[in-house]
């Protein structure tokens, strides 16, 4: 018993940490955990601890989402994004200020997974989100750009910080 709580305590641990994990510039996106109550039983904490591993090995099957249409709302940029990482698995890197910002985004057709992360991140780029910017102290409407950082991370960032990120990184 101890060696298959040891097991699967290594199986479960955190994947390695990303270099924007601690920079205070960006908030990254994180897949949704599900908790136990205190007095959860063994066959509770057994089911929850086959659900982690099977979803930190198991690829990610966006085909088998489904959204209903939606109307148009504003919505969470960082709230949605989470839901784009547990759909594709994809980790998403936001600016700060960004992740808290809002979007209008709404869809009148029943979209698969695939279809729904490229409707939102396209709306990212081209419906002009809207977020506070803390420096200037001022909102700012305008679109972001994705960029693709390696096979598992997206950042997202607004268009008038995408050179000062370019040139941050190749110091």
């Amino acid at each position: 018993m101890l060696a298959l709580l040891v097991a699967t305590a290594f199986l479960i641990r955190p994947s390695p940490n990303s270099p924007f994990l601690h920079d205070s510039r960006f908030v990254v996106t994180t897949r949704p955990t599900s908790g136990l109550p205190s007095n959860a039983t063994l066959t509770h904490k057994a089911f929850t601890w086959w659900l982690q591993i099977r979803q930190r090995f198991q690829k990610p099957r966006p085909l088998a989402y489904s959204f209903p249409a939606s109307p148009t709302n504003r919505c969470s940029i960082h709230g949605l994004l989470n839901q784009c990482m547990e759909v594709t698995g994809v980790r998403y890197v936001i600016a700060k200020d960004v992740a808290a910002g809002t979007i209008e985004f709404g869809h009148t057709n029943t979209l698969n997974g695939t279809q729904w992360v490229a409707a939102f991140t396209e709306a990212l780029q081209n419906s002009q989100p809207e977020w506070w910017d803390s420096q200037a102290q001022k909102f700012h409407k305008e679109n972001l750009v994705l960029i693709t950082n390696d096979a598992s991370t997206v950042l997202v960032l607004p268009k008038s910080k995408v050179e000062e990120f370019q040139t941050r990184r190749a110091d």
